[in-house]
């Protein structure tokens, strides 16, 4: 309807060229009698209206209605151009669609290539020094953990092959506080291409003790931070909440791949079972590939 008023309005307005060809008739003749049908449907309901309107009966309007001609009521020929303008301008919106979608997948094809295992690595280090204020010591401690975040945010197929890792799943970190492990992601926040939601789980039981919940929106990969340190179970007005419990549980059913989650903590799988359950600990060995940290305390 609104193609048909813009129609209209560039004809009124003299914005059809004089010399322009008229468009080719790509109706099939079964499209040209629903047009038809259709248009004399809606001539129907509009004098139906206007009879019900005036006062008449159902049966008075009934028997108007079949008294009249309606192939000759409406206007054919126009009826058709109409409708043979429409299907090409929705031919012209689908061609539109697909050239948009084929140059959204070829600008992600140039940010994939660009985003590479080199690049995260460059981000890190650029970002440490220029914008914590931190050199970027690359050691033996830390070069697995790096090259793990480099082949798995850029989706190099080195994570597979050279680390044995696989990348439908997640990141799962393990070692002790002041290795660095959440400062390389922070790194990285903002990279082009899978920017990270960093989130404390201290934060998160937090919320949860105040409010009873904590409404989580994903909109990059999610890195729950010190997973572990906050406490287990937190009581709400007398509602007792384990809130990492029940989002793994909920995670695992909901969200494969798991390629969009990072955790990392200071705890050994035994204290994850005795903190969750089992079935917990059970979950993140099939949804991540363990990293175990070694190393120094770097704070200082």
């Amino acid at each position: 309807m609104e193609n048909l008023k813009l129609q209209l309005l560039a004809k009124n307005l003299n914005l059809t060229g004089l010399d322009e060809k008229p468009e080719e008739d790509i109706l099939t003749p079964q499209e040209k009698e629903n047009a038809i049908d259709y248009e004399i449907n809606q001539a129907k309901k509009h004098k139906a209206w206007k009879l019900a309107q005036m006062g008449a009966s159902e049966e008075q309007i009934l028997a108007k209605l079949a008294s009249i001609n309606w192939f000759a009521e409406i206007d054919n020929i126009e009826v058709l151009k109409n409708a043979n303008s429409n299907k090409h301008y929705a031919i012209w919106q689908q061609e539109q669609r697909k050239k948009e979608k084929e140059v959204e997948t070829n600008n992600y094809l140039e940010l994939q290539k660009r985003c590479n295992a080199k690049y995260f690595y460059n981000l890190m280090a650029w970002t440490s020094e220029n914008t914590f204020d931190k050199k970027f010591i690359l050691h033996e401690d830390n070069q697995p953990l790096i090259r793990a975040i480099c082949f798995f945010f850029s989706k190099d197929v080195r994570f597979k092959t050279e680390l044995k890792f696989d990348l439908n799943k997640g990141l799962f970190i393990r070692g002790v506080s002041g290795l660095g492990k959440t400062h390389l992601f922070r790194c990285i926040e903002k990279n082009e291409i899978r920017p990270i939601d960093i989130i404390s789980m201290i934060d998160i039981t937090e919320t949860v003790k105040e409010e009873g919940s904590f409404n989580l929106q994903q909109t990059g990969v999610l890195y729950l931070d010190d997973v572990g340190t906050e406490e287990a179970v937190v009581n709400h007005y007398g509602t007792k909440i384990s809130w990492f419990k029940n989002f793994i549980e909920l995670y695992y059913l909901k969200n494969k791949p798991f390629d969009r989650l990072i955790i990392s903590t200071n705890n050994s799988f035994d204290e994850i079972e005795a903190k969750y359950g089992f079935r917990v600990r059970s979950r993140i060995k099939d949804m991540f590939n363990i990293i175990d940290v070694q190393g120094k305390d770097m704070r200082g």
